[in-house]
């Protein structure tokens, strides 16, 4: 399906003004981005409530399109992203022949935009078919311990449709991995590593101990990640380290995994003058495939002329609470793009008039009940 040109100009537009506010997750210049999407909303009528998130300064925004009956569907984004200040100011927004770039085009604005623009063609339609349709836009995805509170308005959607990027080729994500993240710092007794070496307890042989036993964990389990992603300690060249600290990234598509990694890592210390402390640094769920749902928006993108698959993501995603709750959903619904949370993010502007009728048609069959689980 050709472009849309005046579709198309509207959401480079759209994205542009997002791109210029610098948005990164734990402040509150995130609801900067929620607002403007509500402004580009509020003629259609919509109703809408900002969502205090436990240990997060901004707020989640929930915008709501009541429709001609139905169930409701819920289209999940976030405002958050991993860029500081001043990254907007230093490489702001451009559209490059077929694609566009700038600090959060993929990660998601893009699919902010797409999200809406979805929302606006079916409220001018004949008919709304749903009972509700709501964009949540959450806060803090990038840093988030917990579910947002948003999410619970999704709870009891048809589905939950996601809107971070597709794939570089256009493919949806139809399920994800699980994430656990930690901190673990290592205390031992520091002393003169030639005069008082025996005194001394090495929290870095402790930490090269560890290293090996965390990472050995994901062996004979084909889904598992283990991975220490960084590591630092000693305390003078000349000391017997008195302290080391490692931070830790598991993941699996079995939540048993995550499970059993969780009780590795209560394990009290084996190593002699060595305490080891635990920081949570947060707990996804995996994300399940729901077969029903992937394969109607495959069947639906075929009907557009769209070549899409389906990927497993070893990435987490707002999906991933709504997913392990039960909630049918589907993620990688914005804009084909790639390149996240690098100075080359990018996004392709050829297709984007087909993947917004690509979203309303899925809505509209989820809304409608031709979509099962």
């Amino acid at each position: 399906m050709p472009a849309d040109r005046s579709s198309v100009d509207v959401f480079c537009a759209r994205l542009e003004r997002l791109v210029a506010i610098d948005s990164p997750s734990g402040g509150i210049e995130q609801e900067r981005v929620a607002e403007e999407l509500l402004g580009w909303l509020a003629p259609l009528g919509v109703t809408h409530r900002w969502i205090d998130e436990p240990d997060n300064p901004a707020r989640s925004l929930a915008v709501t399109l009541a429709g001609d009956g139905g169930p409701a569907v819920a289209l999940l984004g976030h405002g958050d992203t991993v860029f500081g200040p001043g990254t907007a100011a230093e490489r702001p927004f451009r559209r490059e022949g077929d694609r566009c770039f700038g600090p959060g085009v993929a990660d998601m604005k893009g699919g902010l935009v797409l999200a809406g623009m979805a929302m606006e063609r079916l409220a001018s339609g004949p008919v709304r078919p749903f009972g509700e349709l709501r964009l949540l836009v959450c806060a803090d995805e990038e840093i988030r311990l917990r579910a947002p509170a948003a999410c619970a308005l999704a709870g009891d959607a048809a589905a939950a449709l996601v809107f971070e990027c597709a794939r570089e080729n256009g493919d949806l994500v139809s399920s994800r991995k699980g994430a656990l993240w930690r901190s673990m710092r290592l205390t031992g007794r520091p002393a003169h590593a030639g005069a008082d070496t025996a005194r001394g307890r090495s929290a870095v042989s402790a930490l090269a101990a560890e290293v090996r036993r965390i990472e050995g964990l994901a062996a004979g389990r084909p889904t598992m990640t283990s991975v220490i992603t960084t590591v630092s300690g000693g305390d003078a060249p000349n000391t017997v380290p008195g302290f080391a600290e490692a931070t830790i990234d598991i993941r699996s598509s079995d939540p048993a995994d995550l499970d059993v990694a969780l009780a590795e890592l209560d394990r009290p210390s084996p190593y002699d003058g060595v305490a080891i402390a635990i920081e949570d640094r947060g707990t996804w769920p995996p994300m399940p495939r729901f077969a029903g749902l992937a394969e109607t928006a495959r069947r639906l993108a075929a009907e557009l002329g769209l070549a899409v698959g389906e990927e497993h993501s070893g990435g987490v995603s707002d999906g991933c609470w709504t997913g392990a709750a039960g909630v049918p959903t589907l993620d990688g619904l914005g804009p084909v793009g790639g390149r996240d949370h690098t100075p080359d993010e990018w996004i392709e502007v050829a297709t984007l008039e087909a993947r917004v009728e690509l979203a309303a048609r899925l809505i509209a069959a989820v809304g409608g009940g031709a979509s099962r689980p």
